[in-house]
């Protein structure tokens, strides 16, 4: 099975079945080549998602700055799709959420700007690469990161996803942040693995 053609014709079915709402954005953020219409009075625009220039070798640049390895079903999302903004409901079933963040958001990958709000997510919250926790999304409205789990890595290369509420991290100082020990009361478990993750956002598509 091709991952990367598998996970591209997935969220190309994503994307055509996401709310209009979602695809606004005001129009600094939005790449002149994902423009699609005008920008109305109060500076909106809506974009469309175009296929990714992403590389793997840039990926694997990534994961070589931050000592880090990625399951590979979340590196075929990266190489998918670029994006202004993407988030998915976190539903385990209709109405009921998984330790209460009710929605993930990815960071932004718009066309041009390679894997910047990667890079930056990870080196907001680097001291937690020290204890074995690998920011790549971020829990609803900003609350906090949603993280691979490291330190229980699968024995297939994929990881248990959890996520921290940001105002339990401000206690912490930097070497609190580092230490495992010190994060394990803060964590709470979002999904088992990268596959469930995946598989929950897409059981969203109506077929």
């Amino acid at each position: 099975m091709d991952r990367k053609a598998d996970m591209r014709s997935s969220m190309k079915e994503l994307f055509a079945q996401m709310d209009e709402a979602l695809f606004m954005d005001v129009v600094e953020n939005v790449p002149f080549e994902m423009r699609d219409g005008v920008v109305d009075k109060e500076g909106w625009i809506k974009w469309k998602p175009l296929p990714s220039q992403i590389t793997e070798q840039e990926v694997r640049e990534l994961e070589e700055t931050f000592h880090i390895e990625l399951p590979s079903l979340l590196k075929s999302f990266i190489m998918s799709y670029h994006y202004v903004a993407l988030q998915f409901d976190n539903e385990s079933i209709p109405g009921v959420y998984w330790s209460d963040c009710t929605f993930v958001e990815f960071p932004r990958l718009p066309v041009g700007q390679g894997l910047k709000a990667f890079y930056d997510l990870i080196h907001q919250w680097s001291p937690l690469l020290s204890a074995g926790y690998i920011p790549f999304a971020i829990a609803e409205d900003d609350q906090g990161p949603v993280c691979l789990n490291a330190g229980s890595r699968h024995k297939d290369g994929d990881y248990p996803i959890v996520w921290f509420f940001h105002e339990d991290l401000r206690h912490l100082d930097e070497n609190e942040l580092r230490d495992r020990k010190k994060l394990i009361p803060h964590v709470q478990g979002l999904f088992p693995s990268s596959v469930e993750m995946f598989n929950v956002m897409f059981k969203q598509i109506k077929h």
